[in-house]
């Protein structure tokens, strides 16, 4: 038998429970099937300028990310974002600046401030009780209900100034499309943190550890091969195999469903059937400095579009633009997402523009340049009774021998979240030698 260990995938999932497992003293191979490690976290470029088009953000309470940056000597590049502002355009359509809770309040009115009061109370402050970092603990009341139905009892002013925009921004849907779990996972986070990036983004870290270790790139997994049940080897996408002692599997839930095991009916179902939303950002580089009040402008009190975001990272993480040019992205958010996914470039900036004028009059006349963003696999839609079924497939593959799971995407789809699943994993791996 084989005594290496193979992580499929070299995402920041793999990549920690790859170095665990190499720090631990044992053989370790990453095969990743793209030409990068780092997955979704993702540096966009431009002449030494750059933004984060992936993972924004490292919060405070990221216990074990954290842990990872300061022991592979990187604790020194982490830098505060300057994310305390936000824009919004009034019901008129006029662009707004509130300041804290009182601006805000200001804005929602005295039934959206009454609504706000009574969230922060009953669901960030007297919530039931569940670990924003791991699926462990089943709450019906919070699973089987998308957060439109459990907002239902808040105005339009709660709804249309916090509600809407956080899972816009968080969620990357609309409250439609959403259980109320996932959200009240994301708006406490966000609520509770204060947030950062590292030095030369967070794609960084991922480059770090993916130079300490042997992953092999451009060649994907195609298939986790197994004899009576045992873990054998990793059919590779050019017909090589390699033998594997034990195999960690953390590619995209929609790869994984084809490199499971055949005989592994009702993990290949979790995986394929798992809801996705497909993320969409475009990218304005401008040829002109662009000082905003705010880091991030939503339109959701004024209007209904794809783009209804956007974010001035030169405001944002001023210290990955050298040249103190804006760099402009407009977010879009899923259902309109699946649609824009399809579209050409071309017409996707076209629309990502026209859009988000109304944040920044004047910047189609600005543009140097503009790329698009697409995360096929954007980002975990957990709809209605997902976690019951992510709690059921977590403890189906306990039982099994030569082959671990771990990612993100069913476990709070923070980077944090991707963290510790690599290094349970990694300890799963070890135990089961």
């Amino acid at each position: 038998m084989s005594d290496t260990n193979i992580v499929i995938g070299a995402g920041i999932t793999g990549l920690t429970a790859a170095i665990t497992l190499q720090n631990a003293g044992k053989k370790v191979v990453v095969v990743e099937a793209s030409e990068r490690p780092g997955g979704r976290l993702v540096r966009i470029e431009r002449n030494g300028d750059a933004a984060e088009a992936g993972g924004q953000g490292i919060h405070s309470n990221y216990r074990d990310m954290l842990g990872l940056i300061r022991a592979e000597g990187l604790g020194g590049d982490l830098m505060p974002q300057l994310n305390h502002q936000a824009g919004h355009l009034s019901r008129q359509g006029a662009l707004c600046y509130p300041k804290g809770n009182l601006g805000l309040a200001k804005l929602m009115g005295p039934r959206g401030t009454r609504d706000l009061a009574w969230f922060v109370t009953r669901y960030l402050m007297l919530s039931k009780k569940f670990d924003l970092f791991e699926s462990s603990v089943d709450i019906p009341a919070y699973d089987n209900a998308t957060a439109a139905e459990a907002f239902s009892w808040a105005g339009e002013g709660f709804r249309d100034y916090v509600l809407r925009p956080a899972a816009h921004a968080m969620s990357n849907t609309t409250p439609e499309f959403t259980n109320f779990y996932f959200l009240l996972n994301l708006m406490k986070l966000v609520a509770t943190t204060k947030v950062m990036t590292l030095r030369r983004g967070n794609a960084s870290i991922a480059e770090h550890l993916a130079k300490k270790l042997d992953v092999r790139y451009g060649v994907g997994a195609k298939k986790i091969l197994t004899k009576k049940g045992d873990t054998e080897a990793v059919l590779l996408e050019d017909g090589k195999t390699l033998k594997a002692s034990h195999v960690i599997l953390t590619a995209p839930m929609d790869r994984a469903a084809e490199i499971i095991p055949d005989d592994l009916i009702a993990e290949r179902e979790f995986f394929s059937k798992f809801p996705n939303s497909p993320f969409v950002l475009v990218y304005f580089f401008l040829d002109r400095p662009l000082p905003t009040e705010a880091f991030v402008y939503v339109g959701h009190a004024f209007r209904d579009v794809a783009f209804n975001m956007a974010i001035n990272h030169t405001v944002k993480t001023p210290h990955l633009v050298k040249s103190g040019k804006a760099i402009i992205s407009a977010w879009s958010s899923f259902p309109r997402s699946a649609e824009l996914i399809r579209k050409p470039d071309s017409e996707v900036i076209k629309q990502a523009l026209n859009e988000i004028e109304v944040f920044f009059p004047g910047i189609t006349g600005w543009v140097e340049e503009a790329r698009v963003q697409r995360h096929n696999w954007g980002i975990a839609r957990l709809s209605p009774g997902q976690h019951g079924k992510i709690l059921k497939f977590k403890k189906n593959v306990e039982a099994l021998s030569g082959i671990s799971f771990a990612g993100n995407d069913y476990d709070g789809v923070h980077m944090e979240s991707g963290v510790r699943g690599g290094l349970r994993a990694a300890q799963r791996a070890l135990k089961h030698k």
